[in-house]
């Protein structure tokens, strides 16, 4: 589960947060491929690849399709650590550097580590959370 937190949040902060709310939309509500690209500027050989990733770290579909939404839960306030500039490059809220789009996640994870390893430790915690309270939920609801 790890290895998909660390996927989502290398995601989320390189600016691609809506890459969660494309794959609920794709996944579990089962909206098309190319409605749901459209709908995010992507197109839908990326989201079938973000699907395929989030599928195989997930351990299969019906699984992913159960682990999207919890995800969307978890990582809901996190903000990207690089936003679009004027120029459709994208700048580093915390350097200052810009690039482009394809190199947000590498610069992150090459020379922001500590906020990488924050958020992934935050989300697991807040993982652990979501678990404890459903197994309360279904503890408390059997002893009824």
């Amino acid at each position: 589960m790890k290895s998909l937190v660390s996927y989502v949040a290398l995601k989320v902060l390189g600016g691609s947060d809506f890459v969660l709310d494309a794959l609920e939309e794709y996944l579990v509500k089962g909206d098309g491929p190319a409605t749901v690209a459209h709908r995010y500027s992507i197109s839908k050989h990326q989201l079938r690849g973000y699907a395929q990733r989030i599928t195989e770290k997930s351990g299969g579909e019906l699984r992913a399709k159960k682990v999207v939404p919890i995800l969307r839960e978890i990582f809901n306030g996190t903000e990207p650590v690089v936003s679009k500039t004027q120029s459709g490059m994208f700048a580093c809220k915390l350097c200052g550097q810009t690039m482009p789009k394809e190199d947000t996640e590498e610069h992150i994870r090459k020379f922001h580590k500590e906020i990488v390893v924050l958020t992934i430790k935050n989300s697991m915690q807040k993982l652990e959370n979501i678990k404890k309270a459903r197994e309360q939920i279904i503890f408390t609801s059997v002893n009824k």
